[in-house]
């Protein structure tokens, strides 16, 4: 399975185009969990404030497998 992480927010996205290699949805729910902590360490106030973004996982041909809200996350 190769999942793309992709940040979203109504118009605006930022895809990943690239993916990465894992062996089942819990190791990709475990890579999107990780970019999220990414996420935040990069822009903590940002990451607080949450607006509207978040994570979808999506696999080769584009169908999102799971998604994470970052408003319900984030706290």
């Amino acid at each position: 399975m190769r999942p793309y992480v992709h940040l979203i927010e109504n118009q605006n996205s930022i895809p990943n185009l690239e993916g990465v290699e894992v062996v089942d949805r819990g190791r990709a729910q475990a890579v999107a969990s990780a970019t999220m902590q990414q996420l935040r360490r990069k822009d903590v106030a940002a990451a607080q404030a949450g607006s509207g973004w978040a994570l979808n996982v999506s696999d080769a041909v584009g169908r999102i497998v799971f998604s994470i809200d970052l408003d319900r996350v984030v706290g």
